[in-house]
């Protein structure tokens, strides 16, 4: 059995909490989606049933001409009948998945043959000034530090898992999206109400004290601000596609 690494639990929790909030929040999503909605463009066919695994709101699967759209909200619990699409996309959703093999193995069940995959998640580097900073800060202030940043798996990786379950031509890519922030707490704020908090179950417990977030903010400005006293954050995307084989084997 799998180690379990993230709440699920906390997750499901913290997206229905912050839900209304979400459309202040989704820039990312929204632009990832773009990006996703293009590839498939790119592929030139048209899709009769597509299936987008837990949306946050109907944003990408409308970019995409279809005859039927269905969704699945849990990313963990993909019940459906074998063969049933011939598009599956999931847009920032699989760095939250505990047992990575075993989706990826039900997703390519669920395609019909020459249906092709597309999905979105944050790297290893993903927002790598922010994990610096949470470092030096917890290491100054505790003497010590915790899991705060959620593990992940690099784009070379990604490939090799798709092709490890069968997926034929499997594409793994990556890119860097910099935002600016006006100041740290609007990059934590973002975050938040996208859904992205710690959900690691070896989290640490405390609470963010006045000082210890003070403290975040001063080494965030210290380190990564800018001459107009704003700071930067360094989003790294993958993006992973891969086709179920044209003959089901028997």
């Amino acid at each position: 059995m799998s180690e379990i690494i993230f709440d699920r639990k906390l997750l499901r929790l913290n997206r229905a909490r912050f839900a209304k909030d979400f459309t202040k929040h989704n820039f990312l999503h929204h632009e990832v989606a773009n990006r996703i909605a293009e590839n498939v463009g790119f592929l030139n066919r048209e899709f009769d049933d597509i299936l987008e695994i837990a949306p946050r709101d109907g944003y990408l699967s409308a970019l995409i001409t279809t005859k039927n759209k269905f969704i699945i909200e849990d990313e963990e619990n993909l019940f459906s009948e074998k063969n049933s699409f011939d598009l599956i996309v999931s847009n920032l959703n699989l760095h939250f998945i505990n047992n990575i093999l075993q989706f990826l193995l039900q997703v390519k069940n669920l395609l019909k043959p020459g249906g092709i995959f597309i999905a979105s998640f944050f790297g290893e580097e993903n927002l790598s000034e922010l994990a610096h900073v949470l470092y030096k800060t917890e290491n100054e202030i505790y003497g010590g530090i915790s899991p705060r940043m959620m593990p992940t798996i690099d784009v070379k990786t990604a490939a090799a898992l798709l092709q490890k379950v069968g997926f034929a031509n499997p594409i793994s890519d990556f890119e860097k999206i910099k935002v600016e922030y006006s100041n740290p707490q609007k990059l934590l704020n973002d975050l938040k109400f996208m859904g992205q908090g710690n959900i690691l179950t070896k989290r640490s417990r405390r609470f963010f004290t006045k000082n210890f977030l003070q403290k975040i903010f001063q080494n965030y400005q210290k380190f990564y601000g800018n001459a107009d006293g704003k700071i930067s954050a360094t989003f790294e995307l993958i993006t992973i596609s891969g086709w179920s084989p044209d003959k089901i084997k028997l």
